[in-house]
């Protein structure tokens, strides 16, 4: 009995890059904050998360074509460090310099301390009740959204469509320009 190639197969479906799915997820949240006005800074910091989460795990793709079984394995596997010093690693190896001026590095560091802070759940110093942010002025007292009323943390000015989309354009480059660095062998299309 013959056995059905892989892409027949339906049992035998092929795997779907961890990246390529949250970058995807990034696009169909940027569209959406597009559509909706009121809450859209929630949205845009959740595309922003989803950045960072991709550049992380395109990280974890390229570090073991890059390094091969050190990268998962060893007394101190990469795949361990810091995800600042797997940047700085990665980029070694695939040629691509990350240092200033350079626009990606920026967007790059920030998208990985948005996502630090974030993700441990940092607190952020807010300026007491009553006293607007000097980055965003006070909202009407008919505001209809008291949630919109809420005193924005340092983050607050990422969350912006301007801001989003020119981060998802530097993060492309940064990857590009690390995907052309990878090993020919194992190498799939970008798909972003």
């Amino acid at each position: 009995m013959t056995r059905p190639a892989p892409d027949e197969d339906p049992a035998i479906a092929p795997s779907a890059l961890t990246y390529v799915e949250l970058w995807r997820g990034a696009e169909l949240l940027t569209r959406k904050a597009g559509e909706e006005q009121s809450g859209s800074r929630w949205v845009f910091l959740s595309v922003l998360m989803l950045l960072s989460f991709c550049l992380e795990a395109y990280l974890n793709h390229a570090g073991p074509l890059l390094f091969g079984a050190a990268w998962n394995e060893g007394r101190q596997p990469h795949r361990d460090k810091d995800v600042k010093a797997r940047l700085r690693l990665v980029c070694a190896a695939c040629g691509v310099k990350l240092e200033a001026p350079y626009k990606y590095r920026t967007v790059a560091l920030t998208l990985l301390e948005l996502r630090e802070s974030l993700g441990q759940a940092s607190q952020v110093r807010l300026a007491p009740p009553g006293v607007t942010s000097a980055r965003r002025p006070a909202l009407p007292d008919s505001a209809s959204d008291p949630a919109e009323l809420a005193l924005d943390p340092a983050w607050s000015p990422y969350c912006e469509r301007s801001v989003v989309l020119e981060y998802r354009t530097q993060l492309r480059s940064l990857l590009a320009k690390l995907h052309a660095g990878l090993p020919q062998q194992g190498r799939s299309p970008l798909s972003i």
